[in-house]
Formats: structure tokens, sequence, C-alpha cells
């Protein structure tokens, strides 16, 4: 089989066919045209082929997002993961129904069930014997900053920086990311000299800020449905 209108539809031109890109007279030589036609297909099913290789070829492993979920990857890694969610639709849904399937399996409390108060202890980063390695991927872009601190609560490991605030200099922001707990229903307290300051939602992703914070020594508490944990003082 030939060509009906020679010259033949050359590779450029298919492209912008199967792309839904191309210009009348292409549309119009493929309508009329068996061979540029079957050509035109030919090329369809071989992107379909290859788009399917790459479909989410840089995308976390399953295994990797659960254990991303359950708190299990070292620092580095969850906040790889994270930044990654924060992009990736297709990820994103696949954490939100291994949460959803954890949280059919959980048994209903009982009546007599009280909240669970945990203690998180300090074992990474500012005041712990911190390593290079598992600074936040982030914090290289924001230049020289404080080492974050990483604490561990259980399953639970909540990573809390302390930045310069940019609309204001000499006041300072709390970046926080819960990983390992459910983050629906999660606030954030601000404390300090036994009175609460404010009160900040985790989002979905687990991440929280508070801004506009005047440097000096602060309690913080993460409150869930079930779970309260609290952290040693916070130097800001």
């Amino acid at each position: 089989m030939n060509c009906v209108s020679p010259p033949e539809l050359d590779d450029g031109q298919l492209v912008s066919y199967v792309d839904g890109e191309a210009d009348d007279p292409v549309a119009a030589h493929i309508t009329e045209c068996p061979y540029c036609r079957e050509n035109a297909h030919r090329l369809a099913r071989w992107q379909n082929r290859l788009r399917a290789r790459l479909y989410r070829l840089t995308c976390p492993s399953s295994m990797e997002l659960g254990d991303y979920h359950l708190g299990l990857l070292v620092p580095a890694q969850t906040m790889t993961v994270a930044q990654h969610l924060r992009e990736c639709p297709h990820c994103t849904r696949e954490v939100a129904q291994l949460r959803d399937f954890l949280r059919a399996l959980a048994p209903e409390p009982g009546p007599l069930e009280q909240m669970k108060v945990i203690i998180a202890r300090l074992v990474g980063g500012r005041g712990a014997d911190w390593q290079p390695g598992l600074a936040p991927a982030f914090a290289g872009l924001r230049g020289e900053q404080e080492e974050p601190y990483i604490y561990q609560a259980d399953h639970a490991q909540i990573v809390i920086e302390v930045q310069d605030d940019t609309e204001q200099p000499n006041l300072k922001v709390v970046l926080g990311l819960v990983t390992g707990l459910d983050a629906q229903g999660l606030t954030v307290q601000l404390w300090q000299a036994g009175q609460r300051l404010t009160t900040t939602a985790v989002d979905e992703a687990g991440n929280f800020v508070i801004p506009h914070l005047a440097p000096g020594r602060y309690d913080l508490t993460l409150n869930g449905p079930e779970v309260e944990i609290r952290f040693p003082t916070l130097e800001v």
C-alpha cells in the first residue's frame, strides 16, 4: 500500500496528528489516505506502549509509600516522599486509600477508652546526635538554617524546623511534618507560660505551619481524636 496523495506524511506530521495538534491539511490527508492513516495508528499504538512503560516510573513504590504512612522511613526519605506527594496526585490517592483501608481495619474505640497521651522523644537533629545526611531535602533550598528537631512518638515521627519569617524578619516560623499517624483531625497547639497561644490544623499530607513567632521557649502538643503527643520545650 502506498500514499494516495504523495508525498506521504513525515513523522513530525504524524506525531502532530496523534497528539491532536495537526493542521487542517494534515487531518484531511489522514482522512483520505489509508496508508498514512495506518502509519498514524501504528505510531499511536507505539506511544501508548511507551506511556505504559513509563507510567509512574519516578513514583515511590507501594511499599515505600506504606512505610511513609507508617512513619518507618528515615528522615531524608520521609522528606523526599513528602515533596513527591505534594506534586503527584497518583501517589497522594494511593496513600489516602491505604489510610482508609487501615482505618477500616481498626476496631472502634470502646466507650471507656481514654485519650492516649505520648511524650515525644528527640531522636535526631538539633539537640541530638545529628547526622547531616538526615537533613530534610528542602532545607538546602532555603539557605543556611538551624538543624531540624526530629521526634519519635510510638509509630509517629515528627520533623520540626525553625526558620526566619520572610514576612517579618525579626520573627520566626515553625514548619512541621507528621508521618506514621492519620492526619485527619490532627491539630497543633502552641503554648507559652501555661497559656495556649494558637491552634493550627495539620493538612492531609501531614504538614503544619505556625508563623510570626517571637524568639523564645514554647511548649507544643499534637492533638488527635484519640491521642495527644506532648513535645519537650521547643527553642524558637
